[in-house]
Formats: structure tokens, sequence, C-alpha cells
């Protein structure tokens, strides 16, 4: 009988340990296993002499494509429409779809050099990617993308846009070139965005704040700190970000904070390589490799982010309502992309 007792309890200890670990865990218990088995991926060290790709790299980004196809399924009950694979009548559909609808398409970047569509995403690693891009189709004559000047790349018609060409050239390069993009946790991303554009000081900055930050801040301050808004915008809190986030049509979104969903159309895209801001040293040395980039072009030392540290602290400056509403807004860039945070995914 004591034996029994003792089994109960320690059984009931067991369950209570795992119970909470589950409950403050960052990330979540896995999406559902796609197709393909995921094999165990480590990191190469930035900077690493001779790169070779890490065991399973190429296995893991077909099971990230897997996954992109098995959460659109789920959300939408329709697969990945365009490129790659067979059912050349779905895929010529979602093409015609996509080059009727240009602006959908203002973020993939066009190489016909190298017949590939990169789409860019804000806050992931987007200015370095652009810097790479710019040599492999040519249009730069550095070979070291740091001495591309940073703010250049963002300019106005440095590159060609997809969304610039007419819907049968939208069509055959959808159909027909390589295309990839790189995708961040999308709770990191927004907050990244915020210090970047509300809480730094960057020339860049001055904008934003101006152009967001005093309207949010006019709305959304109570009490006594509400007349002495600066005109600057300077001093906006995270909370007054995420309450208009809360308030503002996703389809409004700047692209600074606006889903990879909206910006990249994962669902209708088919994108070759998904690579991950958490793994950027190893997944830009092995698309760079797929894309037949020269042995001499390497993309810049990844340095590590400061915002990862900070992410629980923001975090929990919200109120429940405002954390579990910001989890909503961008879940379909959680599924697609097999990202979870606690136990709100």
């Amino acid at each position: 009988m004591a034996c029994r007792l003792r089994a109960v309890v320690w059984g009931l200890a067991g369950m209570c340990v795992l119970t909470c670990l589950a409950s403050v865990r960052w990330f979540a218990l896995p999406a559902p296993a796609p197709e393909v088995e995921r094999a165990a991926f480590t990191s190469t060290p930035a900077g690493a002499v001779g790169y070779v790709p890490p065991p399973g790299v190429s296995q893991e980004m077909r099971w990230r494509r897997e996954t992109v196809q098995g959460a659109c399924a789920a959300m939408y009950g329709q697969s990945v429409g365009v490129g790659g694979g067979s059912g050349g009548g779905g895929l010529s559909e979602a093409a015609d779809r996509l080059a009727n609808e240009r602006k959908k398409l203002i973020n993939v970047i066009v190489d016909d050099k190298n017949r590939v569509l990169y789409c860019y995403v804000p806050k992931v690693a987007c200015t370095n990617w652009k810097r790479v891009m710019l040599i492999l189709n040519g249009a730069s004559n550095k070979t070291d993308p740091q001495d591309i000047p940073p703010d250049s790349v963002h300019r106005k018609h440095v590159f060609v846009k997809l969304s610039d060409l007419q819907p049968d050239a939208i069509r055959h390069r959808l159909l027909t070139y390589t295309k990839f993009l790189f995708v961040r946790h999308p709770i990191e991303r927004v907050i990244s965005a915020f210090r970047n554009k509300f809480e730094k000081n960057y020339t860049s900055s001055a904008y934003f704040k101006k152009r967001f930050a005093v309207k949010i801040m006019k709305k959304y301050r109570k009490g006594e700190a509400a007349g002495s808004i600066p005109s600057n915008g300077h001093g906006m809190h995270f909370s007054e970000f995420v309450s208009y986030l809360i308030d503002t049509k996703k389809e409004l979104f700047n692209e600074h904070w606006a889903l990879v969903s909206t910006l990249c159309n994962p669902c209708q895209v088919r994108y070759d390589f998904i690579g991950k801001y958490e793994t950027l040293a190893e997944d830009s040395r092995y698309i760079m490799e797929q894309l037949g980039a020269p042995p001499s072009l390497h993309f810049p030392e990844v340095v590590a982010s400061k915002t990862t540290a900070v992410v629980e602290a923001y975090f929990n400056a919200l109120s429940p309502k405002q954390q579990s509403d910001l989890i909503r807004i961008y879940q379909n860039d959680f599924r697609a992309f097999d990202y979870h945070f606690r136990n709100l995914i």
C-alpha cells in the first residue's frame, strides 16, 4: 500500500513539474510535423572558413516549405500556389491572380541576371541581403557587401520590383525563377521595429516619430502626460504602439511591422528557400550557394541582435489583453513559419 501511495505521489509531482515547464516556455509545442522528417540542424559559426552546409540544412529548408503548405491548407483550405512542384493548372491560376494584383508584389526584388526573386522583409537582415543582391545582379562594382552604404540600398528605383512589370512578365518570373525570403519571430521583429524607429535617434527615425508617434500618443496617452506630448514624437511607450497595432487594419501597416504573410504572400507563392533570422549566417551561406553566388562573395558577418534579450521585458509591460491581441494579429506568421510564444500559440 505504501509503495502504491509513493508511486502516485511521484507521478503527480512529475506531472506538476511538466505542466509548470510547459506554461513558461517561450517556444511552445511545435506544429504538427509535415511529411518530411525534420533533421538535426546545427549552426555554423559566423565567419567560418571553408563553408560546408550544416547537417540537415537542405532537409530543413524542405521542412519549412512543407510547414508553410500545411499551415496554408489549415488556415485557408488551400495549398501553396505559385512556383515549383506539379499541378501546372493551379500554379498558373495563382500566378495569374498575383500578376493582376501588383500591389501585393512591391516587396519582391527581381534579379533577371540570375533568375531570382527575393521578397525582402524589413527587420530581417534585408539591408545586407539587398547589398548582396546588388553585387549578384551586377548593379554594383563592389565585391564586399559592407562597402555599399546601407542607406543607398533602400532608395527608390535601386531595384526592379516585381510590381513594376507587366502581368505576362510577372507571371513568367513567378513560375520559373528561384524564390526566397527570410523571416523572424513575429514578436521579436515588432519589438525590433519599435526600438529602431521610435526609441533610437537615427536619421530615419525622425520621420517615423513625426508620422506615427505623435498621433499615437495623442490618441492613447491618458492623464496629465497627455497634455505634454512632444512635437518630435519622442517618448512613445511600447504599450501605446501596441494599442495602435490592435486598432489598425493589418492591410494598412507600415512594412516595418506588416505581417510577412502580407508582404510576401507565402500562401500564394511557393518559395524555394525560407531563411530564418535565428539561423541567418548558415541560411544565407546556403542560399547564396544555391543561387550560384561566386565563392568570393560573402554575406556580411552576423552580429547577434540586442533585441532578443529584452523581448520578455517589453512583452511583460503589456496588459494580458494586449498580449493576447498582439499574438492574434501575427498568428498567420506564427503558423506559417513555425514560431511559438509561451503558451499563447
